[in-house]
């Protein structure tokens, strides 16, 4: 749990009580649960006249994980979570507990980046998985879905919003899976038939014309209830895919068509709105039984609430891969209860809320984050349909994903983007620089996808690490250029959510009490010398920073650019060429200032 300074609490404790009177009071008390899950709750001091009880589930990041992990995240746990199968037992297991009532929610994500079963059949396995967690009266998609400025009515019980990863493959390939259709490169196989899930974002217009992508919010009727669900996508996904994949849709800022979307659900006479949003919070890690002020929130998600005029009442967010589940005020004083499931589908939200069927408004709302565990309740009877979905998957792809490539010591962990260096990111950058053969090697946190087991290394495994098949390229830097590089961690579009890059023939000390721009204040290279800034360095990297990906944009500067192999080639030949299982740990290639007595020994590699 988050520890916040007075300062804040007294704050939130003015904010809190103005929010009371008109809102309620959230409970202080974290109610534990059976599988250890806590509960933060919720109660307006207005009674309802006629209450009904509906539940939201959510969802985030599935990411094409179809077949069970072995360790919940942020732990070492060996121990059976999450699969396609045993996610759609436990949705079933809530649905059961309220038939009619309850609303699933998709936070996007929900493919790309994907486990090798799914990604290698274009994710088409699983978006049928995701159909078969359909619940009401769902037809499959069609164009004429998306083209409409009023919200959509629906009685689908399932409705979903699109992350930057849906974007991977373009705009055209996305439209395909959503509607249906054949790939254009396999005129011969069979036509995909579309999903059935219905897709909201609001911050989404076509260039030409400006008309919507999809459809800004929709109207859902539980129990009686008019319900408002409004969908929202990251506005960064430009940085965080190949641009020239979306040149064609406009990603507009959140809040602003978030807030135009609610205003057009109330002016409909809905008063329960819900926001599915792929963006996150980074912190603080959940439960927060009491409410937080936006100050001690962090992460884009933060400046987005910030900026709600209010009416909202639920969100269900993505993109972070955190656990969250707390309070945060609107401007209207009304305390939105915020979800995030983690990701890969190892949770889910389970969200209750109490409505007044006279005025269609919350008078109570509670939320859980449960983990999918393969060995415990609803997850030790998987569901059947789904499991044959995974079956065939797995048994079309096996050939490629089984074959063997090396073994592995010990755990080599990828760890956060926020963690100045990670294992995996030392053994990444470590092959790419040995393939290219350059001075220095230079990748994204964000395009190392999954972290390597001890043991066998197949290329499935390789494969789930850098699914991206993103290119490698050589390039000429200056040192300057490389300094300024570095200071593009905290600045240009980084300065919410800090990513580290990870390096090889290199080595530099940060100090964050300084200000941006100005925080790397030492750096080696591989000789041990410091970096010149007038110096030529030669330096890999992937095409997709090379492009401005992730913020990086100084790498565009680079010149005599010789593309290579792809980043998964050569981690492959790296771990086949090893002698022995192959080892990487962290050895300091980023270090904060107060870790150094003096300056920072070059790498050896």
């Amino acid at each position: 749990m988050t520890h916040r300074r007075p300062i804040a609490l007294a704050a939130l404790s003015l904010l809190a009580l103005c929010a009371g009177a008109a809102w309620g009071q959230a409970s202080s008390e974290v109610r534990a649960r059976i599988d250890g899950a806590a509960e933060v709750t919720w109660r307006s001091p207005v009674s309802a006249t006629r209450p009904v009880d509906v539940r939201i589930l959510g969802l985030n990041d599935l990411h094409g994980q179809l077949e069970a992990r072995q360790r919940a995240q942020g732990t070492d746990t060996t121990r059976p979570v999450g699969g396609a199968a045993v996610l759609a037992a436990f949705l079933a297991e809530e649905r059961a507990a309220a038939p009619g009532r309850t609303l699933t929610l998709i936070a996007g994500d929900s493919i790309g980046a994907s486990a090798l079963e799914s990604g290698l059949l274009h994710d088409e396995p699983t978006l049928e998985v995701l159909d078969q967690l359909v619940d009401g009266d769902c037809p499959r998609l069609t164009r004429a879905w998306a083209d409409r400025e009023a919200p959509a009515v629906t009685r689908c019980r399932i409705l979903a919003t699109v992350g930057n990863h849906e974007f991977d493959h373009g705009t055209a390939e996305l439209e395909r899976l959503l509607y249906g259709g054949r790939r254009a490169d396999e005129p011969g196989a069979k036509a995909w038939p579309g999903q059935r899930i219905p897709y909201l974002a609001a911050n989404l217009r076509r260039r030409e014309g400006g008309r919507p992508w999809l459809p800004a919010a929709a109207i859902v009727e539980l129990a009686g209830v008019r319900i408002g669900i409004v969908g929202a996508v990251t506005a960064e996904t430009p940085a965080l895919v190949m641009a020239d994949q979306v040149r064609d849709v406009e990603f507009l800022p959140e809040a602003a068509a978030i807030n135009a979307a609610v205003a057009g659900l109330q002016e409909h006479g809905v008063h329960t709105i819900v926001l599915v949003i792929h963006e996150g919070l980074q912190a603080p890690t959940t439960p927060e039984p009491a409410p937080l002020a936006p100050a001690e929130l962090h992460g884009r998600l933060a400046a987005v609430l910030a900026a709600l005029d209010g009416g909202v009442d639920v969100v269900v967010a993505g993109h972070t891969h955190k656990a969250q589940n707390v309070l945060v005020p609107l401007r209207d004083g009304r305390l939105a209860l915020v979800t995030q499931a983690r990701a890969y589908g190892t949770a889910y939200s389970a969200i209750e809320l109490t409505l007044d069927a006279a005025s269609g408004a919350v008078v109570a709302k509670s939320a859980r984050i449960l983990t999918t565990w393969g060995d415990d309740g609803a997850g030790q009877k998987p569901d059947r349909r789904v499991a044959r979905i995974v079956e065939r998957a797995s048994k079309a792809t096996a050939a490629i994903k089984d074959r063997p490539i090396g073994s592995a010591a010990a755990a080599i962990r990828r760890g956060e983007p926020s963690d100045p260096e990670s294992a995996l990111g030392n053994l990444v950058a470590d092959a790419e620089r040995a393939a290219a053969a350059t001075d220095l090697a230079i990748t994204n946190a964000g395009g190392i996808r999954n972290d390597i087991e001890a043991g066998a290394i197949t290329y499935g495994t390789l494969y789930n690490v850098h699914p991206f098949g993103n290119r490698l390229v050589r390039v000429t830097l200056t040192g300057a250029q490389l300094l300024r590089l570095l200071e593009q961690q905290w600045s240009g579009g980084n300065e919410a959510a800090p990513r580290f890059l990870r390096i090889a023939g290199l080595r530099y000390v940060y100090d964050l009490a300084l200000p941006p721009g100005q925080r790397v204040v030492a750096a080696d290279d591989a000789r041990g010398e410091a970096i010149d800034p007038a110096r030529a360095y030669r330096v890999v990297v992937n095409d997709f920073i090379l492009r401005g990906g992730d913020h990086y944009t100084v790498l565009a500067e680079g010149t005599d650019p010789a593309p290579l192999m792809t980043d998964l080639e050569a981690l492959e030949n790296y771990v086949r060429a090893a002698a022995g299982p192959v080892k990487a740990a962290l050895d300091g290639r980023a270090r904060p200032f107060a870790a150094r007595a003096t300056p920072p020994a070059a790498s050896a590699r």
